[in-house]
């Protein structure tokens, strides 16, 4: 079964907005920065290994790198030590950022595909929302006629090619403008 890139992307996006605090302790000099830039490395490096994101062997070589650095300059080894982690924690979150960047434009691209479908659908005049009915329900039976309609079923593959089916209702739900139903 094909993961969900919006679950991928947004837990990505969790662990960006942990960077701000690490960088706040390396600004303010605190000696947390190091162990708080680890734990990041860490949960960053298992949440790829869980995601089987092969990327997550450069988030343990930056671990290894920090755990090992030595700073040559005794009477500024506070300040060195400092340095080399925030360069570490910098090239980690290129890093990080790339992994993402691969995922989102997959979800860009379906979502352009799943515009493109539904403004057939507006055309077709075919499906009407009723407000009883269950959103969810009603998004399948939408995504079951692109799936199975001749000249829609081209693009409804290359979506899921894509996303997975879970992902694309996420996206229609997001896209989807009833009132030109």
């Amino acid at each position: 079964m094909q993961k969900s890139i919006i679950d991928i992307t947004g837990k990505i996006e969790k662990q960006f907005s942990q960077i701000h605090e690490i960088v706040n302790l390396l600004a303010k000099k605190s000696s947390l920065s190091l162990p708080k830039t680890i734990d990041w490395l860490v949960e960053t490096e298992e949440l790829l290994q869980k995601l089987r994101i092969p990327e997550s062997s450069k988030f343990s070589v930056k671990r290894g790198e920090l755990s090992t650095f030595y700073p040559k300059d005794s009477r500024n080894k506070k300040r060195e030590q400092l340095h080399f982690c925030s360069g570490v924690l910098t090239q980690s979150q290129e890093d990080l950022w790339l992994v993402y960047e691969r995922h989102l434009e997959k979800v860009e691209n379906a979502k352009t595909l799943i515009k493109q479908l539904l403004g057939v659908i507006y055309q077709t005049k075919q499906f009407k929302f009723n407000p009883t009915e269950n959103f969810t329900f009603f998004l399948e039976k939408i995504w079951q006629f692109c799936t199975q309609h001749e000249q829609l079923k081209g693009v409804a593959l290359q979506v899921l090619s894509l996303i997975n089916k879970g992902d694309v209702l996420v996206v229609m739900a997001e896209e989807i403008e009833i009132e030109n139903l």
